[in-house]
């Protein structure tokens, strides 16, 4: 039988990597002795039911970095790029080289933006697509790790707020796997958040970030019509291709 620190962190650490369940307990929509019963049986945890249940009703709900994050959320605003590739390539003397030269060719008018990523066994390039494939070319097919093209870059412009708020990256990764949308990257530049998916992905992710701002805009009126609600806390859109 474990003992109860050790299965208090198992429980907190199944609710943690579901956010389905996280996202019900904090909403106080799911019966707590139904997910104890549930943890004990498909984790097969050590502890008896009760002790289970005892721990699910002291998990912190969170409320007040929630209301935080509303109103981070409710002022931010949107832009999408289409045509995005993503190029990562194996490290090598040459690569930073070729990147520099490549980034000097590309103008920096918006939509034709660049983004690097430097990371430890590969540097990582997403630009407009057209213009990555050429690049592409350049390098031998053993020094490129993947290529991905049909991408969409979606850029959250949030207030300066957001790096001092807690759980804002989690709330907006949460709410676009309850929607079944597969990140294929994420890049955090406080104020700035740029997300990247699939075109088959991006009209579901860019709902779900307009139904996220809208709901906690400040200019969301109490009462008011749905429809026009929705108008009038809709965020700044722009779509470059």
């Amino acid at each position: 039988m474990l003992n109860m620190p050790d299965g208090r962190r198992l429980v907190e650490r199944t609710i943690e990597r579901d956010p389905v369940i996280k996202k019900g307990l904090q909403r106080e929509i799911i019966n707590s002795r139904a997910l104890a019963r549930f943890i004990q049986q498909n984790d097969r945890i050590d502890l008896s039911l009760d002790s289970i249940l005892g721990i699910i009703r002291r998990y912190p709900r969170t409320a007040e970095a929630t209301a935080g994050t509303d109103q981070i959320l409710g002022d931010c605003e949107l832009t999408m790029r289409s045509r995005i590739g993503d190029l990562a390539i194996e490290h090598g003397p040459h690569v930073m080289t070729q990147i520099a030269e490549f980034a000097g060719s590309t103008k920096s008018t918006s939509g034709e933006n660049l983004r690097v990523v430097v990371g430890q066994r590969s540097i990582r390039v997403i630009a407009e697509q057209k213009a990555l494939e050429k690049f592409r070319k350049t390098f031998q097919e053993k020094e490129i790790v993947r290529y991905s093209d049909n991408l969409v870059e979606i850029s959250l412009l949030l207030t300066t707020e957001a790096e001092q708020t807690k759980g804002i990256y989690a709330r907006i990764t949460t709410e676009l796997a309850l929607n079944d949308v597969n990140l294929v990257g994420i890049m955090c530049c406080s104020p700035e958040s740029i997300l990247l998916v699939e075109e088959k992905d991006a009209p579901k992710a860019i709902e779900t970030i307009q139904d996220m701002i809208s709901e906690r805009s400040p200019n969301r009126q109490h009462g008011a019509n749905p429809a026009t609600r929705r108008l009038r806390a809709e965020p700044m859109i722009k779509q470059s291709s």
